[in-house]
Parts: structure tokens; sequence; C-alpha cells
């Protein structure tokens, strides 16, 4: 039987999630972050457009540990 990647969950207000994707756009996500990329920009997509109420942002921790330091800093609200 396959096991669960490990996750993690990250409750961030509206403020913090669009600095962190500012923050992130500085180091080529596309290239070396591509699925938190993706996952954060759907998140604010939908924020934006008010589709879904705010809710917890769910990464694998391999690409959550992959951030850059700021970027993580942002998103934990240290």
């Amino acid at each position: 039987m396959d096991e669960l990647e490990p996750t993690v969950e990250l409750t961030v207000p509206i403020a913090a999630l669009v600095n962190a994707v500012g923050q992130l756009a500085i180091h080529y996500p596309l290239v070396s972050h591509a699925e938190a990329w993706r996952t954060l920009m759907a998140e604010l997509a939908q924020r934006e457009i008010r589709l879904v109420p705010a809710r917890p942002i769910v990464l694998a921790c391999r690409h959550y540990d992959a951030l850059p330091f700021d970027v993580k800093v942002v998103l934990r609200g240290w």
C-alpha cells in the first residue's frame, strides 16, 4: 500500500499570501518551486474572486521545505 506524502497545513491571511507570492516571485518560482507556486497562486486567485472562503493551504512537506526562508517566514507569520 502506498503511503501518503506528509503535508504541512498553513493558515494564511490574504495580505500574507499576497506578500508570500511576491517574495516567491523573486526566486524563479516556475523553475525551482513550481508546485508551491501553483498552489499559492490558485489559492490567491480563489480568494480574490471570492470563489471560496479562506481555507488552510496544504503543501507537501518537501515543497514547503524547499521554499526560500523569507517566503516561509511570511507564510508562517513569524
